[in-house]
């Protein structure tokens, strides 16, 4: 027997809805599944605000345009990006020199060697020779060669990654994420893959979002936020109602407590249908518990 479903009590204001992409609304297969468009959409219509905040460069939102007819702001690249997609333009970048990638790549490699490197800009991806399109990095051909033949210096770098075939995945974020320390941000998205990404240093899904939300006259106790993986963790924590994906990464599920049920049971759709019924007293008495 399920769990009873944990929503935020009656009312709670909740005016913004987040949530990651990949693995917490899209499934492998890159769709949404019905149930959770029904349910966003009616979140919208009742006048929330429904931010996504994803881990993809702003090139790998065409679900959002081709399924959701979402014309909203999205938080791209963990943070690093805020991309309107409706006006098709960056409103905001958190880029971090290129020599500073360039350095952090050197020490990996002498530490860990095989491993491979990638660097997302602006304007589109750079990659190792070897490195394979199967990690989502692009829809369309890379730049691929020598990084630093190719990486222009300005204006910097979105996000910087590298990954080692056939590592231990977790020794291997963890061995880089020791290794980088505090010079770059350093986080993994994709379960049971050796990838690491490496941001601006301090960056994270959550600091934008605050941002974001601030801007709105937001505080994070009206916050409703949805995630799966390591690089939704501070953004989970951030909200006043942040929610693992009950198969999610098991330290996230550990240190985030509160659960929705898993993708393939429409957990992101479920919670918001119950605070919808909260919110207007809908509520069927027996269906749904709620959480102090």
């Amino acid at each position: 027997m399920s769990p009873p479903l944990e929503v935020p009590p009656p009312g709670t204001p909740i005016r913004l809805i987040a949530s990651d992409l990949d693995g917490t609304v899209l499934g492998r297969d890159f769709r949404f599944r019905p149930r959770t468009v029904e349910a966003l959409r009616a979140a919208q219509d009742g006048g929330l605000h429904v931010v996504f905040v994803t881990g993809r460069p702003m090139r790998w939102l065409d679900p959002l345009r081709e399924q959701l007819a979402h014309e909203g702001v999205v938080i791209c690249s963990n943070g690093a990006v805020v991309y309107d997609l409706a006006a098709d333009r960056v409103v905001e970048s958190s880029l971090f020199p290129v020599h500073e990638a360039f350095a952090v790549m050197d020490e990996i490699a002498a530490r860990h060697p095989g491993s491979l490197f990638a660097a997302e800009t602006l304007e589109g991806v750079y990659t190792d020779h070897g490195w394979a399109r199967t990690d989502r990095m692009e829809s369309g051909a890379p730049r691929t060669g020598p990084l630093r033949e190719q990486v222009p210096a300005e204006p910097g770098l979105v996000k910087f990654l590298a990954k080692r075939d056939g590592a231990e995945p977790h020794a291997y974020v963890r061995a880089l994420t020791e290794l980088v320390g505090g010079r770059l941000s350093v986080t993994s998205s994709v379960a049971g893959s050796p990838l690491v990404e490496m941001g601006q240093r301090g960056l994270t899904k959550a600091r934008t979002l605050t941002q974001y939300a601030a801007e709105r006259g937001i505080g994070p106790h009206e916050v409703l936020a949805f995630g799966d993986m390591p690089n939704d963790l501070e953004m989970l924590t951030w909200a006043g109602h942040g929610y693992a994906m009950a198969d999610g990464h098991p330290a996230v599920v550990r240190a985030v407590g509160r659960t929705a049920p898993p993708f393939a049971e429409d957990g992101v759709a479920r919670v918001i249908e119950a605070l919808l019924r909260e919110q207007t007293g809908e509520r069927p008495a027996g269906q749904v518990s709620t959480a102090g």
